[in-house]
């Protein structure tokens, strides 16, 4: 069963279409025992090690429990009580923040994964309507603060269904998050993800363009804009096509300005920072900072692209994936009645949430 688990981890990991940097995660389960990916790890390199052991019985019990109505005193006190279901000799790891969502399903395997594509439905205006056209016996959860509440409303959506069609789920999809796919085998598990991929590749009316403008490469500019982020950052420009189109105007970069899922948070920070004339870079940086407390990792210019900085390169190159993430998801949205980011509300709880701090610090 873990052979498998690693198997399937590796294969799908290591799909740029389906994972980026850290995200996504896999469990298996026997009648006692849940192995689900560490936080922080890579599904595409992981190894047997990088699975917690957990106690399926403590992960149930928590799912009726009584937990504090603030958020801070709630997630901490879960938290806990979900390090405390950690089998003997695992104490050095941290189990996946979305545990007891692998823990709801009733089959040997489950495979999370937030693809652009579709991310371009959950991330839609329409996104409910079209994915149970689509999916008609999928399980639909709308927006919610992660952690235990999200456990538990999935929880309450997959009885509901139970009761509907008279047995467990196994497709669901996160508003705002990305899917779920569970089954008993390895091969169940790739045609799920097949007729997921191909039903709304079939549906998709736009793409986007990744291939080169004719704005070129500003270094100068990079080294102004790593200067701003700190004595030691890093920035990369990307003047793809699509880049420079979303930059032409506040307009064109209108659905780049919130986050869409909570990933784009973790690696780009929640907002970036969009400048009319390099002129005003200066001020609108520190304008920025002010605002928010930190300074921006993604930096629009009009007409030029987008910069994305941080502490290292490779940080500032993964900012750059996940930004292109956002872009796929806007443009593939358009096929769904538009874009729809994370509520404020969403992202301001994911900002402050010791969970997503953590698994940010475990990707520097």
């Amino acid at each position: 069963m873990l052979n498998t688990l690693v198997a399937f981890s590796n294969e799908y990991g290591s799909d740029p279409e389906l994972v980026l940097a850290g995200g996504g995660n896999t469990s298996a389960k026997d009648s006692d025992t849940l192995y689900i990916k560490g936080s922080g790890t890579t599904l595409g390199t992981i190894t047997a090690d990088g699975f917690v052991k957990m106690d399926r019985k403590k992960l149930s019990f928590m799912m009726e429990k009584d937990y504090p109505e603030s958020d801070k005193e709630r997630e901490a006190a879960a938290l806990a009580d979900m390090m405390d279901a950690k089998y003997p000799g695992q104490e050095s790891k941290r189990p996946s923040v979305e545990t007891l969502l692998h823990a709801l399903f009733s089959t040997k395997f489950v495979l999370h994964l937030h693809p652009a594509a579709v991310n371009g439905l959950t991330c839609a205006v329409d996104g409910k309507n079209r994915t149970m056209k689509l999916f008609p016996e999928a399980v639909w959860v709308e927006i919610c603060k992660p952690g235990y509440i999200l456990a538990k409303l999935c929880a309450e959506r997959m009885d509901e269904y139970r009761a509907v069609y008279g047995k467990e789920a196994r497709l669901l999809f996160l508003q705002n998050h990305g899917v779920f796919f569970a089954a008993d085998t390895r091969e169940e598990l790739a045609q799920m993800l097949d007729d997921v991929t191909e039903k709304i590749s079939a549906e998709l009316a736009d793409y986007p363009d990744f291939s080169d403008s004719d704005v070129s490469v500003d270094n100068a500019l990079c080294q102004k804009i790593a200067k701003l982020y700190s004595d030691t950052a890093a920035a990369v420009h990307d003047v793809s096509k699509q880049s420079v189109g979303f930059s032409e105007s506040e307009e064109s970069v209108a659905p780049l300005m919130k986050p869409f899922t909570p990933d784009h948070i973790v690696y780009c920070k929640a907002n970036p920072l969009y400048v009319e004339s390099e002129r005003n870079l200066e001020t609108d940086f520190a304008d920025y900072k002010e605002k928010y407390g930190y300074a921006p990792k993604i930096v629009v210019v009009k007409g030029k692209g987008f910069f994305a900085v941080s502490d290292n390169e490779k940080q500032a190159l993964t900012a750059q994936l996940l930004f292109r993430d956002a872009m796929k998801i806007a443009v593939y949205s358009r096929s769904f009645g538009g874009y729809l980011p994370m509520t404020d509300e969403m992202t301001d709880f994911i900002v402050n949430w010791e969970v997503e701090a953590y698994r940010a610090k475990q990707a520097q």
